[in-house]
């Protein structure tokens, strides 16, 4: 089987490939978000039955969407396949106040590096700029806090307003609440 990359270059991809291998995918949802992501992108860096990916793209040093649909109730009820990460040096003694703030923190203490996992990349960068602002001393950790970031956040996109950081450029218009892959 040929790999994914013998199929793109930076301005074409075959169609017909991509659509192929997410069609074995087994949740409808991330293959969905990889076409709307694929949009502003382009074609996934790397492409399996299992996961679609991009490097450096979108203030992120890597997006993965996988073949998942996992089911996270905090703060409210819904589904994560989405994973964004940054470089970022976490001390480890903010490791549980990290864990007992949110699930979709993620923190690789080796390779210095914080993720986030959502079901969008605007909630993977509101938590990823919850772990900045906590290691910069700008807010204490807490459970509470991660929280009401994530609904403010949602209530800004329920009231139609764009959410936005200084260091997300939000490219693929994820933060806005008129984007199409949102009308569904």
């Amino acid at each position: 089987m040929k790999s994914f990359t013998q199929f793109i270059n930076e301005d074409h991809y075959d169609h017909e490939y991509m659509e192929s291998v997410l069609s074995t995918w087994q949740n409808v949802e991330p293959t969905k978000y990889i076409m709307h992501l694929s949009r502003t992108f382009g074609a996934p860096h790397e492409l399996t039955r299992e996961r679609a990916v991009w490097y450096a793209k979108d203030g992120f040093k890597r997006i993965e969407v996988l073949d998942e649909y996992i089911l996270h109730t905090s703060p409210t009820p819904h589904y994560d396949f989405a994973y964004s990460y940054v470089d970022l040096k976490v001390p480890h003694e903010l490791a549980d106040d990290f864990a007992e703030s949110s699930e979709s923190i993620l923190i690789d203490f080796l390779k210095n590096e914080v993720g986030g996992r959502c079901a969008s990349l605007v909630a993977n960068a509101v938590t990823i700029q919850y772990v900045i602002d906590v290691v910069s001393g700008n807010v204490s950790p807490s459970a509470d806090e991660y929280k009401k970031r994530i609904n403010d956040m949602k209530e800004m996109f329920a009231n139609g307003d764009r959410f936005e950081l200084d260091w997300w450029p939000d490219k693929s218009g994820d933060a806005d609440p008129n984007n199409p892959y949102y009308a569904d």
